[in-house]
C-alpha cells in the first residue's frame, strides 16, 4: 500500500550517461511476514561506542502519525523509506525525511497526525519497535 497522502520529490541523476530522471516517492508497506503493512523508519546511528551506520524498524500507520505527531522524526533524523507510485525506481528505494509541507492538507495522515495525544507516552510496542534505532521514549 502507498501512503499517498505524502509525496516528495527526488530526481536522479544516472552514473552512465548523466540523464535526470524526478521521481514523486511515497511512504510504502513491507510485504514481508513480520513487517508485513508497516512503514520502514530509517536513522543513521553516529553514537561512541556504536558501529557507524542505519538502523531501521516498521511502523503501523498509527505509530507513525504518532511518531510524526511528537517530533519524534524530525528530532532523532529518522527518514521513511519511499517508492515511487508509478514506474520503477532506477535502484534501492531511497529513504526520505518527511516534512510537513509533503503531507496533503486534509488528508486522512494530516487527520492522524492532529488526532494523537502528544501528553500520552507511547505505547509499549512503538518503544520497542524504536530501541533497533537506538531511540529510547
Amino acid at each position: 500500500m502507498l501512503l499517498t497522502d505524502i509525496a516528495v520529490e527526488h530526481t536522479v541523476v544516472s552514473k552512465k550517461n548523466g540523464v535526470r530522471q524526478t521521481f514523486v516517492l511515497h511512504p510504502f508497506t513491507d510485504t514481508q511476514r513480520d513487517s508485513l503493512g508497516k512503514f520502514e523508519v530509517v536513522r543513521d546511528i553516529r553514537e561512541p561506542g556504536l558501529k557507524e551506520g542505519k538502523r531501521s524498524t516498521f511502523v503501523s500507520f498509527q505509530q507513525l502519525a504518532e511518531l510524526y505527531a511528537k517530533g519524534v522524526l524530525e528530532e532523532f533524523g529518522f527518514s521513511v523509506r519511499m517508492c515511487p507510485a508509478q514506474g520503477t525506481y532506477p535502484a534501492k528505494n531511497p529513504a526520505k525525511k518527511i516534512l510537513p509541507a509533503s503531507i496533503r492538507p486534509g488528508s486522512p495522515f494530516e487527520l492522524a497526525v492532529q488526532q494523537v495525544d502528544v501528553s500520552k507516552p507511547a505505547s509499549r510496542e512503538l518503544r520497542t519497535a524504536l530501541l533497533r534505532t537506538h531511540v529510547k521514549l
